[in-house]
This record gives structure tokens, sequence and C-alpha cells, in this order.
């Protein structure tokens, strides 16, 4: 028992500002990273050409479309942005069938396709042709008589309808320079529509994904967004879990997701390395380096600990290390803030920039400012954007940058 099936991507090319083959180029690695989150294993998929993906499921039937449904929506907001029509300009479809025939399918012209859709004999023969609805439904395509062609555009409710499924709602937060009062980067999150809380690795413990692996590979895909919306040429940093990178299991899965970044980018991406241990041992360091240096400019570790042996490693090891506070009153938060202060001398020595995050208050913004530690971000920096900021000056008087989901541009202080 196992479900075959082709997948095609349909997006409307003439909608797009993107030029046809970066317009492939970006499908095809939106839905590789989509299909590793979601087509999870032991389900298998294989590309056939930028629009046009193999499916398997070898347990089953029939194939489940419930995760496939966020495809065209999720798709749709990166290629246009958000808008009322979401979903309009990018259709994904469904064909079953043997496999000379879903050969031929994966082969048709946008033209072909639109014709496939409403006529049953411009599809290759021997196949069922379907369309997978944004709440994840197949509706058999050319429709049913009595059946309203408009509902392929919009979910239907019902009793046994899967639920809808939303994109993720995708954000940014500024990472400020003091010394020039300046957002240099912006840290990039994504957070599932159906989370109890957001997402961040700059607002502290409670924002942090309870699936780093999956939190990891939403952010990857963010990032292509992020590319093309960013107002400079800023570095974005995308989060890189310390204990999923390292451990072998999981290691080729991280390599095969970071692949599809551009390589072309590399300068403007950066690694935000979460949950790093108070003494990283310099094997750790170097498979760190070995899986990360292809597509990132620059790796920052991120430390609960203040007292982060950086003494142990060596000269420019990293390009910085963040000191996140913790989750506690705010006395106690000062102290630790304060200890990793008094050892700014030893991170000069290693070249390599001190940085501190989950900031909250202005009393724990005077005393990072006062100690002169370069790169600040939380919430009482900057919190939640739909915009890069990084580039933007930005007045000490005027922080912290408030909430903008919205995309809305921001005005140069």
């Amino acid at each position: 028992m196992s479900a075959l099936a082709c997948l095609r991507v349909m997006v409307r090319s003439d909608q797009s500002a993107h030029s046809e083959a970066a317009l492939g180029l970006l499908v095809a690695k939106f839905t590789t990273a989509f299909l590793e989150v979601r087509w999870s294993w032991p389900r298998k998929f294989s590309a056939i050409n930028p629009y046009a993906f193999l499916l398997n499921d070898p347990r089953a039937s029939e194939l489940d479309t419930a995760e496939l449904g966020r495809l065209s929506a999720e798709l749709h907001a990166h290629l246009f942005g958000d808008g009322e029509d979401e979903g309009s300009d990018v259709t994904v479809l469904l064909f079953e069938g043997p496999d000379a025939a879903m050969a031929a399918f994966a082969d048709l012209s946008e033209a072909q396709l639109a014709r496939a859709m409403v006529d049953p004999a411009a599809a290759p023969a021997g196949g069922r042709l379907s369309r997978i609805t944004l709440d994840g439904r197949r509706l058999p395509l050319p429709p049913s008589d009595d059946e309203d062609p408009a509902a392929a555009n919009r979910p239907v409710p019902s009793a046994s309808s899967a639920p809808l499924r939303n994109p993720n709602v995708e954000a940014v937060q500024g990472v400020y320079y003091s010394a020039r009062q300046i957002f240099v980067a912006d840290v990039i999150a994504s957070t599932p529509a159906d989370a109890r809380t957001h997402f961040s690795l700059v607002d502290g413990n409670d924002h942090l994904p309870a699936d780093p692996s999956a939190f990891d590979a939403d952010c990857v895909i963010a990032a292509f967004r992020f590319l093309a919306e960013s107002p400079s040429d800023a570095p974005l940093y995308l989060p890189v879990s310390f204990s999923t990178v390292l451990r072998p299991s999981r290691r080729a899965a991280y390599a095969e997701l970071l692949a599809i970044l551009p390589a072309s980018e590399r300068r403007r991406l950066a690694a935000a390395v979460y949950d790093v241990p108070r003494a990283p041992s310099f094997q750790a360091l170097k498979q760190l380096h070995d899986a990360l240096d292809d597509r990132f400019s620059a790796i920052d570790l991120r430390t609960h600990d203040p007292g982060f042996e950086i003494e142990q490693l060596g000269s420019a090891a990293v390009t910085s290390v963040t000191l996140v506070l913790p989750q506690a009153e705010p006395e106690w938060r000062l102290i630790v803030l304060r200890r990793f202060i008094s050892r700014m001398e030893a991170y000069k020595r290693r070249r390599i920039w001190p940085g501190v995050t989950n900031i909250r208050s202005r009393r724990e913004l005077d005393v990072a400012l006062e100690a002169r530690v370069p790169f600040l971000t939380g919430p009482g920096i900057c919190r939640r954007q739909g915009q890069p900021l990084g580039g933007r000056p930005w007045g000490l008087d005027q922080l912290p940058v408030m909430p903008n989901l919205a995309g809305q541009p921001l005005q140069f202080a």
C-alpha cells in the first residue's frame, strides 16, 4: 500500500515582479523548504522541476492533503505580499495516475494547466486532477455541475472539513548598535497562527519554540521574503538550534535545509545560534562552523550564562556572543547583566563582539549603555515588525520601536 501523486504549483507569473527564471527558483526553494517541514517522514518527496514535485506516502492508499493546504497561502504571501486576495495568484494542484501520466502532467505549461482545470480532455489520460483548497480539502477538477467553481478560492467550513490553516506570522526585531544609534541588523522569527504566544529569540525563554527544528525551518522560509523586502543590505539573523545542528541524527537534514538559502546572499545572512552552553568545546565549535559557514557570514552565540567562558574561545572564533537576560525579578536581571558587563575586556581581547538581548526596561538599557555594550535587542529595544529595520537610524529617546506587523514603512529618525 503506497500513495503516489504529482504536486504542481501554478503561479500567475504575469502578476509577479520577478523574472521567469527568478520566479521558478523562488517557487522551487520555498516549496522544497515547505515540504521539508510539513511532509514529514516516512512520507517522501522529490523535485521533478521547479514547479512539480512527486509525493509519496508508503503507509496510505491515498495522500492526506491536510498539510498541503497552507502551501498556496504561504507561497502567495512570499511572492506577492499579504492581501485580501491571499492565495488567488497561487494554485496547488494534485494529479494521481500512472507514472507516464504524472510525468506528462509535470511538463504541462501554465496555459495547458489552466485548460486542464476546466477541460478533462486537456489533462493526461488515466489520472485524477484535484485542487488543494486553503483548508486542505481536495476539490475535483473540473468542478461538477452542481458545485460552485468559485468555491475553489475559499474554504467552506463544515463539521467534517479540516480546520483553516493560516500562514505563519513572520516577524523581525531590530538589532541596535548603541554607539551610532542605528539598527544594523534584524532577527527573524516565524510563529504558527495557532500558537499560544509568539516565538522570538530576543524576548526571553517564554517565547522560545517548543520544536526548535520546525521553528528554524520556518525561519529559513521567512528569510526569502525578508531578503527581498529589506530596505538595505543589513544582515538578517536566522535562528539555529545549537543542540539540533550538532546532533548526528539531525545534521544531514539541517544541511539540506540550509542549502536552500541562496549562496549569493551569504553576506546578508547571519546565524543566531541559541541555547549555547557555558563552555562549548572546540570540536562543537568546529562542527558548528562546518555546518554554517557556507551560508552565513557571521555567527552569534546566544547564552543564558553571564559567566560564559569566553577565554576558552580562540581569537575571532565567532562574530559575537549575546547574553539572554533571564525571566526573573528586575534586581536579579540587573545582577546578571552587570556580571556579564564586568567581563567586557575579555571579549575585546578575543576580538568577539558582546551583546545583550531580552532587554525589557529603561533601567536595563541605561546600564548597558553606560557600559558601552555595542549590540542590544529585546522588547525594550524593538518589538515585532513586519519589515526589516536594518540600516535605519533611530534615536535613543524613541526606543522601543513598537509593534508593526502590518509591514507599513517606518519613518527614519
